[in-house]
Parts: C-alpha cells; structure tokens; sequence
C-alpha cells in the first residue's frame, strides 16, 4: 500500500471512529468496497441524519457561546471574517473550535487567514462533517448506508483529490492512488 493509500486509510478510522487492520485494508480496493466494509463493520441507522446540519448546530451554538452572538445572526453562508473581531481572528477561531468538543477542526493557513473552504459557517460545517462525523453524530453513533457514502465520497475528494469517480474503479487500477 502506497502513501496516499494509508493516509485514506487513517482519514476513514478518524472519520468513522474505528480501527482497520492492514488485512483487511488491503482488500479496500475500489469505493463500493469500502461502503460495503463499513456497512458491515458500522452500527446501523434506521433512518439517515443530515451530518452537515448536525455539524452546523454544533458549530453555531459554539460561535454563540465564544462570540456572544444572537442565533440569527449565524447562518451557513455566515463568513467568519464578518463576525471575529480582526485582530484577534486567530484566537477566537481556535477558542471556538475548542467549544465544538469535536477532535477536528480547520486549520488557519500560515498568517492565519482562513482556509477558502471553511470561509464560512456552512463551510466548516462541511469540513467537520467529512473529517469528524462520528464524533459530529455523538455517543454511539449509527450509521445508513448512504451516510457512509456520503462520508467515503467526500473523504476521496478531500483526502486523495479525486472528484470524478464510479463507486467501482480501482484505487490503484482506475484512480492512480498509490
């Protein structure tokens, strides 16, 4: 297994909260496999749950309590440089991340500007409920099978960059993971 191979790896143990061993990595060789892996392996949901709408209440009731903000006025499409006081961004982004409780979240690029993909509220909302979405869902999580998609599909386009993709191409073969 290459590198970019064993990193999607450890992001799909972190985002799911489980460990995969080497064996059975090894046979994880095209989307679907992985779905069907975790299906198996997941406590099973009977109905889905929106992650990036969980992730967002969690995200905003944080943002409430570090920044003092009304509930209004913190919507998905929110920028996070219109609510944080300028020259303080940067504490106030890791203070209100440490609130989440969730173990993710962005990291502000050197100079500490915001990453464009978590420029907003809705944004790291998006970003937690790809990274971390066991933890966004809680204790004893439970998991459909489109949820797991979801999640795998969004951790092949963040994780190894590929955004166009059938659930059964090869990693290896069809993507060129290594």
């Amino acid at each position: 297994m290459g590198l970019d191979s064993v990193e999607f790896v450890m992001a799909l143990e972190e985002a799911f909260g489980l460990y995969i061993p080497d064996f059975d990595a090894v046979s994880l060789t095209t989307p679907r496999k992985v779905i069907d892996y975790l299906e198996k392996r997941l406590a099973p949901a009977e109905s889905p749950q929106c992650l990036d709408q969980m992730a967002f209440y969690s995200v905003r009731r944080a943002a409430m309590r570090v920044l003092e903000k009304p509930r209004g006025a913190l919507t998905p499409a929110t920028r996070w440089d219109r609510i944080f006081q300028t020259k303080d961004h940067p504490r106030q982004w890791e203070l209100v991340g440490q609130a989440t409780g969730l173990p993710r979240w962005p990291r502000l690029r050197l100079g500490g500007s915001i990453p464009s993909d978590v420029q907003t509220i809705g944004g790291t909302a998006r970003f937690l409920a790809a990274r971390c979405p066991s933890a966004v869902k809680g204790q004893a999580p439970t998991w459909t099978k489109a949820e797991i998609t979801q999640v795998v599909t969004r951790l092949i386009d963040t994780e190894l960059g590929i955004t166009t993709f059938g659930l059964d191409d090869g990693f290896v073969d069809d993507l060129g993971v290594d």
